[in-house]
């Protein structure tokens, strides 16, 4: 019998409104609040991301930065970056090996 991968605990500070949210999601869908959290990460990062909800998880300025940090790069190369970093690993493997 495999051996169980032991979850890793991380303590998050909420707000108030957050934390009366995720519980009355996790009423709703009568699971644990930990199990609503991780079902919800496990969403936000499965899949490519449109534009609208990455902006709506970039911190402050974030393209800004961007652009100053990567000036060389075309548009087009910053979609592409953009777009391999909303890959999965698994997605990201087999596309270098689709590209070598």
């Amino acid at each position: 019998m495999p051996s169980k991968e032991k979850p890793y605990k991380f303590v998050v500070r909420l707000p108030l409104e957050m934390r009366v949210q995720i519980a009355e999601s996790a009423q709703h869908y009568r699971r644990s609040m930990n199990s609503d959290i991780v079902a919800r990460l496990h969403q936000s990062f499965s899949g490519i991301p449109t534009d609208a909800s990455e902006r709506g998880l970039a911190p402050p300025l974030h393209e800004q930065l961007e652009r100053i940090l990567k000036p060389q790069l075309t548009q087009e190369e910053r979609e592409l970056i953009r777009t391999y970093r909303r890959l999965s690993k698994d997605k990201r493997q087999a596309l270098q090996s689709l590209l070598t």
